[in-house]
């Protein structure tokens, strides 16, 4: 083996580790303050109750360790009944780390319920940071297969 061949292998090992290291940076972000446990006084404050639902059946989606489960075409959309008027964020992380937000908009709703409208996902595994306040009050992880 000639002299060169372990500085060719190493420097291609290198530039593969550079090349991935690009590719798998640290997740996109809601905020570096928003993301853990949710607030629960704050919540209760704010609202009655949330859920995440099919936008089609009005129901939440099966059980599973990665949250609710929905399938590919269903339409989402968090249902809240809220106590007053209140600005929610609603932030969409991707929990593969890779991607960017898949949806961040946040709205005033009124006193009573209210649906916010996500719409559709390709498949993998999410959560929906719900913001007050820039305060973290509700975390929805959900997969879409």
């Amino acid at each position: 083996m000639s002299r060169k061949a372990p500085w060719a292998l190493a420097s291609i090992v290198i530039l593969g580790a550079l090349a991935s290291a690009c590719s798998f940076g640290p997740p996109p972000s809601c905020g570096e303050e928003i993301g853990g446990t949710a607030d629960t006084t704050i919540f209760d404050e704010y609202f009655n109750g949330m859920a995440l639902v099919s936008q089609q059946t009005g129901q939440p989606g099966e059980d599973s360790d990665q949250g609710a489960r929905f399938a590919q075409a269903e339409a989402l959309e968090i249902q809240a009944d809220a106590k007053s008027d209140v600005a929610i964020r609603a932030c969409i992380q991707p929990l593969s780390g890779q991607g960017e937000l898949q949806y961040d908009e946040t709205e005033t709703i009124a006193q009573g319920e209210h649906s916010l409208d996500l719409g559709t996902f390709q498949p993998g595994s999410y959560v929906i940071r719900v913001i007050v306040d820039r305060t973290l009050v509700k975390n929805f992880p959900f997969q879409i297969r």
